[in-house]
């Protein structure tokens, strides 16, 4: 059964709100809530975006170049992933002192990236379905 981008998106994006549901019904403060929520919401836009680069660099690829775009395509994923969670832990700590982004209680970078990398997990899973259903390479013993 071939699976089109749009129903491979939706299936990201509901990866998010399943993690941001587990988060929300979670015992914690509230300002520990508002990160995770902000982490799963963060991973699973940068989740479609990063399907979606994945599946534009190995459109009609073949051979070795499918397989040089398949690399590129994991590494800018993982740099992306990488610069998001690395942002979001910061900003998420600074605002212990500010209070800007959860008035409710003190932020937690630890639940953002908690919720970011159980999101970003599954995510993989599913980037690399798509990308090893796609492919077709030769492989050169």
């Amino acid at each position: 059964m071939k699976t089109t981008l749009s129903s491979k998106l939706a299936l990201t994006l509901a990866l998010g709100g399943v993690v941001a549901g587990v988060v929300s019904l979670l015992p914690m403060d509230e300002g520990s809530r508002d990160s995770g929520l902000i982490g799963a919401v963060v991973a699973a836009v940068l989740g479609a975006v990063t399907l979606v680069l994945k599946t534009q660099l190995g459109r009609g690829l073949t051979g070795n170049g499918a397989l040089k775009a398949m690399m590129t395509a994991q590494g800018l994923a993982f740099l992306l992933r990488l610069v998001a969670v690395g942002v979001g832990a910061v900003i998420l700590k600074q605002n212990d002192t500010m209070s800007l982004l959860s008035p409710r209680g003190a932020s937690s970078p630890f639940a953002f990236v908690i919720a970011f990398f159980a999101v970003s997990l599954a995510q993989q899973v599913l980037e690399t379905k798509s990308l090893l259903a796609g492919a077709t390479m030769k492989v050169i013993s």
